[in-house]
């Protein structure tokens, strides 16, 4: 969360100045940190939060050098190279150019998103990581992902080809990660970020914790000049774009509020600041799903003839949605001298009715997703700087997540047909949890000499209480619309029990490291580190988890970095996949599968089964001997190039390979057989389908005749990725800065989530295929222009004192574009029902001649612009904004039907969209800035 400057001393002939005193201030604040140039005339300055620093470098016999215009920035290191001329020539030289752009210490792939690219560019719902994604080596997380995984919870982002799930956020050093679902936690309004880091995997030892990438953000301070802002964003559906999917007679209505305010100052100057920052968002719209009046006349039908769902109705039109989201948070930053205290609290409440999860378009309203999540954090930082060479840092945190998932049909089964519609209770969506974290950590900095040494350690406890209400509600899968009106379910799957859990999780991680630079140009990063993870009984503990690291960076002159490295990094458990082996042991609750003719019988009664039923197996969830820690190796090598003025270029190549990743498998079948007609029968299969017969299928005996299913979690998964990524940069100087890159890769993997199942346990090496990650293509664009002076920058202000008429007119607008192209997403191709006999849910079943997410939806591109105009009124100025996301109304597939059905032919809507990225939408705002 630091960065650092270093440089060299020099005389004028080009000879090192040894011992010449490097004295650093914060511009706006009172950090202060000083050092002694060596032999060679070499300092770096580490630990210093992002901002603006003034360095002043003195020795005797020479003249003062003083730059007020060093840029710090999260994990950079800026360059400050002081050639100091004789006492006798001049008082000081004082120098105003801009730091380097090119950082010739970072061994390590990342990407800078600085405060102006915050501040400035288009934000859809002000969520500042969506911004993460202006990084091109990064891509999207596949919506299928969390349909096919069947997870309230969808987004972020992929990092090497890894899952969504194995990335991590850190804000103010300390992690924000919900642990259930491997995603962010809490959500800070864009004006608390100073700026952040995307780091595609750090070489430095001090990261971990997951096998991906990851965020590291640090939140804003308050100064000694009062700054602050105060603004409102509008949105209205009459200038939206209109859903290419939804059946309705009109364009939706909806109405976006959004108001916030943020300020900070120094309570005590020089000793004592607060920033303060809080949102709140109103917004009420319309959705409507995909059904046509005559299919959804003709389910209404059906479910009135048989089954436990009579009287049921399809939602027709449009339905009401709304999104509440209040943001807070308040940092204090206490300076005592040497030491330094930040303690900071951040809440976010959000909710979110009929548009939180199961928003594709062949799902009814009674199935669709209504979100609750209450998020409150304190965390604090304690930097006591013992002397110039030697730094302690301290961290904690206490948090706690609530989570209340719900669908419109909370009672009562559901049912699902095949690749046409999901209606009543979903099989998954009912979820109330409670996670609570305590993480502690403690870091150790040391100069000496050319080395920067660090060690420290860290421990978490993460509790989790939860009610996963997963299947309690039964779960019937009908082939087409005619078994629905004939009440013939091909399938039926119901969970009993108790799904209430309560347990804890334990983390520790050491490491060492030292960053060395033995020679001007050259910087190694070395380091060695250790991570344990203790599962709750009885799951298995992996102690091994020492993962090695190393990285350089080689600059043959100042206009040149080779950088490369390679490390191991170890990931976390997902604990809903803990939750499921701990809920569904068969003890506590347990799960019944019923097929066919059996099935049929069950839903022909009518009723909601709330006991189990005699006669069927339990089906259970259980750990594998010997779980192992999934973990990544990940290896890269990279030039950059500064272009002058500020521009640099790179390219780099990187792989990423993902070891004992989860996956789960039913590892109570015994092998398939070919059906054939003559065979049908004694399979328990009376009327074979062309996507049956000459397949292979699993016969009703059981490994085990106690259990029906076990669904056995195994780390036995694992993904390759190759990946070209070409960037090029410009940092924000002369009102103008651009970061745009392209990336060519490709990801295989067997599994692309922990509940994903193969076809067939017994071939797992057919499941080698394209992952669910995979995006062979992407390119992304970002820029910003101002047009006149940065009414921010007094001495850009007082250069265009004297405008005249043309230069008045056009001074102030800003224009801020972000364009991103990729090549789309895979997915799965299914039959839609268990037609392989596997017993599982999710079904793993594809239709003949089709091979794992063989499927693709097509290339998307979007195009978001913001247009602002500052005038300037009192202290501060007044920026009249108006912005548009997807600003070409392109129609972007998010998700396409993978249901092919059990027919030699494929159904109707196979491969149709299902799920479109949103359609134009507009927003104007008002902010006014001090």
């Amino acid at each position: 969360m630091f960065g650092s400057v270093s440089g060299t001393v020099t005389d004028s002939t080009g000879a090192a100045i040894a011992r010449a005193k490097v004295g650093i201030s914060g511009v706006d604040n009172n950090v202060v940190r000083t050092a002694v140039s060596g032999a060679d005339g070499g300092f770096t300055v580490g630990n210093l939060p992002s901002g603006d620093y003034a360095v002043e470098i003195t020795t005797a016999g020479f003249s003062a050098y003083r730059n007020a215009s060093v840029a710090v920035a999260v994990g950079r290191d800026v360059r400050v190279d002081a050639v100091l001329a004789p006492a006798n020539a001049k008082q000081q030289v004082t120098v105003q150019a801009q730091t380097e752009a090119l950082d010739t210490e970072q061994t390590s792939p990342v990407a800078n998103i600085d405060k102006d690219r915050i501040e400035e560019l288009p934000i859809p719902s002000r969520n500042y990581l969506s911004f993460t994604l202006l990084a091109p080596s990064l891509a999207s997380a596949n919506p299928a992902i969390g349909k096919q995984s069947l997870a309230a919870n969808e987004g972020g982002f992929s990092s090497g080809g890894l899952r969504p799930s194995s990335n991590a956020l850190y804000i103010d050093g300390v992690d924000d990660n919900d642990e259930y679902t491997g995603l962010s936690r809490t959500e800070l309004s864009p004006e608390a970020i100073s700026d952040f880091q995307v780091v595609n995997h750090g070489y430095a030892a001090q990261a971990g914790g997951s096998a991906g990438g990851s965020v590291d953000v640090v939140t804003r301070s308050g100064a000694n000049l009062q700054h602050g802002d105060a603004f409102i964003f509008v949105q209205n559906g009459a200038l939206n774009g209109t859903p290419a999917l939804e059946l309705a007679p009109r364009k939706p209505d909806e109405n976006r509020l959004r108001v916030g305010l943020s300020t900070g100052g120094a309570i005590q100057k020089d000793k004592l600041f607060y920033y303060v920052a809080a949102e709140q968002e109103m917004a009420h719209g319309e959705d409507a799903g995909d059904f046509d009046s005559q299919m959804a006349s003709a389910i209404d039908r059906a479910l009135a003839q048989t089954g436990p769902l009579g009287g049921f109705q399809v939602q027709q039109g449009f339905f009401p949605t709304t999104n509440q989201e209040t943001e807070l948070s308040g940092r204090l930053d206490r300076s005592l001298g040497t030491s330094s205290l930040m303690l900071r609290y951040a809440m976010t409440n959000n909710r979110s009715v009929n548009d939180a999860f199961n928003t594709d378009d062949l799902t009814d309203l009674s199935a669709r997703g209504s979100a609750f999540y209450d998020d409150n954090s304190v965390n604090g930082l304690w930097n006591d700087t013992i002397s110039p060479m030697l730094v302690n840092q301290v961290n904690f945190q206490v948090a706690q997540r609530r989570v209340n998932l719900k669908t419109g049909s909370t009672n009562g089964p559901g049912v699902v047909v095949a690749g046409i519609a999901q209606l009543g209770t979903p099989f998954a969506g009912n979820n109330r949890r409670y996670e609570t974290h305590v993480d502690l950590g403690d870091d150790v900095i040391l100069q000496h000499g050319k080395h920067l040494f660090q060690a420290g350690a860290a421990m978490s406890h993460v509790a989790l209480r939860a009610a996963d209400m997963e299947g309690f509600g039964g779960l019937y899968v009908f082939p087409s619309v005619a078994d629905l009106t004939a009440g013939q379910p091909d399938f039926y799957m119901q969970s009993f029990g108790n799904p209430n859990t309560n347990f804890d999780e334990v983390r520790g991680a050491a490491y060492m490291q030292d960053h060395w630079t033995p020679v001007r140009g050259l910087a190694l990063d070395y380091g060695l580190r250790y991570e344990v993870n203790h599962l709750p009984g009885p799951l298995p503990m992996d102690a091994d988890a020492l993962s090695p690291r190393f990285g350089f960076a080689w600059s043959p002159n100042k206009d040149w970095v080779v950088r490369g490295g390679f490390g191991m990094f170890y990931d976390r458990y997902l604990l809903s996949t803990i939750n499921h082996i701990r809920e569904f042991d068969g003890v506590h609750a347990e799960q019944q599968i019923a097929e066919e003719t059996e099935a049929a019988a069950l839903y022909q009664m009518g009723q909601r089964f709330t006991a189990p039923h005699v006669g069927i197996a339990p089906s259970i969830w259980q750990a594998q001997a010997g779980l192992a820690n999934p973990y990544s190796e990940t290896a890269s090598f990279g030039v950059e190039h500064s272009l002058g003025a500020q521009w640099t270029a790179s390219a780099e190549y990187r792989f990423a390979r993902g070891v004992k990743m989860g996956r789960t498998i039913n590892s109570n079948l015994l092998p398939p057989v070919v059906l054939t007609q003559a065979n049908a029968p004694s399979l328990g299969i009376s009327a074979p389908t062309p996507q049956q017969i000459g397949q292979l299928v699993f016969s009703d005996q059981r490994l085990n005749a106690a259990y029906d299913t076990i669904n056995q979690f195994q780390t036995e998964a694992g993904s390759d990725y190759n990946g070209l990524t070409a960037t090029v940069n410009r940092q924000f100087t002369e009102e103008f800065e651009l970061m745009a890159g392209y990336t060519l890769s490709k990801t295989t993997d067997n599994a692309s989530y922990d509940t994903e199942q193969p076809q067939n346990p017994y071939a797992l090496g057919e499941e080698r295929a394209p992952s669910l990650g995979d995006q062979r293509q992407r390119f992304v664009a970002s820029g910003l222009w101002v047009l006149g002076p940065d009414l921010d920058d007094p001495q850009d202000m007082q250069t265009a004192a004297t405008p005249n008429l043309l230069q008045k007119i056009i001074y102030g607008f800003e224009f801020a574009p972000i364009l991103a192209v990729d090549s789309g997403f895979r997915d799965n191709p299914l039959t839609g029902t268990d037609s392989n006999r596997e017993h599982i849910y999710p079904f793993a079943a594809r239709p003949s001649d089709y091979t794992r997410n063989s499927l693709k939806t097509p290339a998307n591109v979007n195009f978001d612009l913001r247009i602002l105009r500052m005038v300037p009124i009192w202290r501060g100025h007044l920026d009249i904004v108006a912005e548009s996301f997807n600003l070409l109304n392109k129609q972007n597939i998010d998700l396409i039907n993978p249901v092919y059905g059990l027919d030699s032919a494929p159904q109707n809507g196979f491969e149709k969209p299902i799920q479109m990225a949103d359609p134009r939408r507009v927003q104007f705002s008002l902010d006014y800035e001090y």
